[in-house]
């Protein structure tokens, strides 16, 4: 591992917040098995909770997430409820028991009473799912999965969808607000939520209460770089974001961004991020991405 720092180098570096001492991972101690998320070295401070019945089963589903991100095993179930109160949890997996053979269907209904809209997914046995179904589903179980699935990572990644785009509109909004005035972070949230469509200037303008013109005045009295690169920025993010934390193909990503190939694509993430795909697929490579942004913003859109 030597020569350049790779991507995970550079992530590290910044989720340990110092400048200029990188902690590179091959440099950490070796990590044995499955961990919870504060001894990865890479913790994004967003994780999804997961409580099963068996702790031999955890490698398994480790090894189903591990396109999704950080893991934190929950036994205790005053635990896992306390731990879901926080905004820093994406998503609760949970068993149909606990470690004492007690359903956990209580547990789903004191996690959904404090966290109306936070996904909580069964992964259960499909044999023994079945009877128990209904009663999970009036607790707000969002989603099962059987563990017999023969595409398990599919569908446990399909079923966390909904926590990835919490996750990305929570990174996202903690950037902007190191970078941008209170007043025009709404402006960069249109760009974001609305980058695959290629929004234009009038109507983010608009939606905002302002004229094109107005706009682009307080962009620049701000020090901020014009809307046409903050889109450019917008698509980029969403990229790495669904690179990192998706195994969808690359061209896909691209056409269902507006983009006219791969290729097209590929060139962007250079020019923002320094970086290819599949550099970007990397752990932390969307964390990069987004600390080129911040700098890029810092810069007022210069370099």
């Amino acid at each position: 591992m030597n020569g350049a720092p790779t991507t995970a180098d550079r992530a590290a570096t910044w989720y340990a917040g110092k400048r200029g001492r990188r902690t590179p991972l091959h440099r950490r101690s070796p990590v044995i098995g499955p961990r919870a998320l504060e001894p990865r070295g890479l913790g994004t401070m967003h994780h999804v909770l997961v409580q099963l019945a068996q702790a031999e089963l955890r490698p398994r589903f480790a090894e189903a997430c591990r396109a999704f991100g950080d893991l934190v095993w929950c036994d205790d179930r005053d635990e896992l409820v306390a731990r879901a109160a926080f905004r820093e949890a994406l998503a609760v997996v949970i068993d149909l028991a606990d470690a004492e053979g007690e359903s956990t269907e209580s547990v789903v209904r004191r996690i959904r009473a404090q966290r109306p809209i936070l996904p909580i997914v069964l992964w259960a046995e499909r044999a023994t799912a079945a009877a128990v179904l209904p009663g999970f589903a009036a607790a707000g179980v969002s989603a099962i999965v059987f563990r017999d699935d023969p595409d398990l990572e599919v569908r446990l990644l399909s079923a966390l969808t909904r926590a990835r785009d919490v996750a990305f509109q929570q990174l996202t909004d903690q950037a902007l607000h190191r970078r941008v005035p209170s007043s025009l972070i709404p402006v960069f949230r249109v760009c974001l939520d609305h980058a695959a469509r290629l929004p234009r200037v009038e109507g983010i303008a608009r939606s905002v209460g302002l004229k094109p013109q107005a706009l682009a005045s307080r962009l620049r009295q701000a020090g901020l770089p014009p809307l046409s690169a903050i889109v450019m920025w917008s698509r980029a993010l969403i990229a790495a974001y669904r690179l990192e934390h998706s195994t969808e193909p690359v061209v896909e990503i691209a056409r269902s961004l507006g983009f006219a190939s791969g290729s097209a694509l590929r060139r962007l993430l250079k020019r923002c991020a320094n970086e290819t795909p599949n550099g970007v697929r990397q752990p932390g490579g969307f964390g990069w991405t987004l600390r080129c942004y911040e700098r890029y913003l810092g810069r007022g859109g210069r370099g």
